[in-house]
């Protein structure tokens, strides 16, 4: 092999490596789960390195041919010096790769919590949201202390669901006292005229949040009122079904959630209504119990055989099925904010399992305004495992999906370009109240974690069929949020293509 074809064949390696080798973007992963699109800058050095170090060994080979007349290369004295260059760059731009991405990741932190920040401060709208998303009111006792005997409070639309509509007919009985009607439509587990005694009393029922679990299961709260005090229940109601129609209340679970008195002078003094809160006896016992406990203490509680707690598993679908603690309940967080949380014992203790421990911490705050002793592992399901806790599968969602688009992170001017050229459908994984506040146009938003399990069909249904989507998100939890709602799409048929973590600069 003559001196020209070496060189011809150190210019391909060069092209080669350069374009296609090292056109990617780097494979250093840094949480979220991030690659950042650097791959050009990757390139850049490989290929500089490689004609640097090209050069170098060109003039210590003409050096030594001068000093050393006798001394010459063979064809493997050049494979061996062009493997040794190639590793050389490749280590030197892979190393540069990753230092890139962290530099990358630490100015997008930076930037990330400024801007969340600045979101805060214009509104609470995570609690604004987080009310509206549950549905759950506070009663104004106000207004359903007078007018008409029964009212709903529900904001969604359920005209065409007909077991919601069944379940405001069998409370509208109740209120107008047509008890035997109401009768009829119920579990019968008690006589005709107990029935009636039941509620003699009730002179109005506001109906204040109504959830469908399922074809036949529903979680509502309602407020009942006896003269002068009401009582709030959350009621859980399971409904016979006939040829797809409800025909009678098959089952119901019930719990005191809240009772007050209402004044004689409330009409004129609405804000001096006397509320007297009842809680089940376990949580007046308990509501001091750690909200978070160590991995070792969890370890302690299962090493004692304790009966009096279950493990609820409030993580997304997807990632249960990845991996489980044995024996643990799963419910999503937006399905137990929209009404499923009756569904846990109020006389246990509940450890919440998240991934990280950060969703676990909102779950028990949640859990505990229901009168329900809930803690978090400290450090989630991930630190469990770590720890070497009992586990079934694997805990890690992001090795199952480790695919570049998984991972990779698009910067401003690659989602301009995409949104235009390739007619590209931007989807808002951030949380609700923020895409209220200011949304890239045309995005459509998609808080998987924000979004009951009845819900989802309702949001699937706004994609066009196979839809190239990009997947917006502004911060450390919704971006990991962003993977799932990206996996969700992908099992719908759409493509998902990276993600978009800088919703400020567009």
């Amino acid at each position: 092999m003559n001196h020209k074809n070496i060189q011809k064949l150190l210019l391909l390696i060069i092209i080669f490596f350069s374009v296609i080798g090292f056109s990617k973007p780097a494979q250093a992963v840094m949480p979220p789960d991030f690659v950042f699109n650097i791959g050009y800058q990757i390139a850049q050095i490989f290929s500089l390195l490689t004609i640097f170090l090209s050069a170098i060994l060109s003039v210590f080979y003409q050096f030594i041919k001068i000093k050393l007349t006798a001394f010459s290369l063979n064809k493997w004295h050049w494979v061996a010096s062009i493997i040794i260059i190639l590793a050389i760059a490749g280590g030197v731009a892979y190393f540069y790769g990753q230092y890139e991405q962290k530099i990358a990741y630490d100015n997008w932190l930076t930037e990330s919590q400024k801007y969340n920040e600045q979101t805060k401060e214009v509104g609470d709208y995570e609690t604004i949201d987080k009310l509206k998303i549950s549905a759950i009111k506070n009663v104004d006792i106000q207004k359903t202390s007078n007018g008409a005997k029964f009212s709903s409070n529900i904001t969604q639309n359920l005209n065409n669901d007909k077991s919601a509509q069944f379940i405001q007919d069998y409370y509208g009985n109740i209120a107008n006292h047509a008890l035997e009607k109401a009768y009829a439509m119920s579990k019968k587990v008690v006589d005709l005229q107990t029935f009636k005694n039941w509620y003699k009393d009730t002179n109005k029922i506001t109906l204040d949040n109504l959830t469908r679990i399922d074809d036949k299961k529903s979680s509502l709260e309602l407020t009942l009122y006896e003269s002068d005090k009401y009582t709030r229940y959350g009621v859980l109601m399971t409904l016979l079904i006939e040829n797809k129609m409800p025909v009678q209340v098959e089952k119901s679970e019930v719990r005191i959630l809240e009772q007050g008195a209402v004044m004689a002078n409330l009409r004129s003094e609405p804000n001096q209504a006397q509320e007297e809160k009842i809680t089940t006896g376990f949580f007046t016992d308990n509501e001091n119990y750690p909200i978070f406990i160590s991995n070792n203490e969890f370890q302690t509680i299962i090493n004692n055989n304790r009966n009096n707690y279950l493990v609820l598993d409030a993580r997304e679908n997807i990632e249960y099925e990845n991996g489980f603690f044995p024996d643990s309940i799963h419910i999503r967080f937006a399905d137990l904010q929209a009404g499923r949380w009756i569904e846990i014992p109020n006389d246990k203790f509940v450890y919440v399992l998240c991934w990280s421990g950060i969703r676990g911490k909102e779950v028990a705050e949640f859990l505990r305004t229901k009168d329900i002793v809930a803690s978090y592992l400290e450090n989630g399901a991930n630190g469990w495992v770590e720890y070497g806790g009992q586990w079934i599968g694997s805990v890690k969602f992001s090795a199952k999906y480790s695919e570049e688009r998984y991972r990779l992170v698009f910067n401003t001017t690659d989602v301009k370009e995409k949104v235009v050229r390739e007619n590209i459908q931007l989807v808002d994984s951030r949380e609700p109240w923020k895409y209220e506040q200011a949304h890239l146009p045309g995005s459509i938003s998609f808080p998987i974690m924000y979004t009951p399990t009845t819900n989802l069909e309702g949001v699937f249904s706004q994609f066009k069929p196979n839809s190239k989507v990009i997947i917006i998100c502004d911060g450390y939890v919704n971006c990991f949020d962003a993977k799932i709602t990206g996996v969700e799409l992908e099992a719908k048929g759409h493509q998902l293509l990276g993600r978009y973590n800088k919703p400020w600069e567009y």
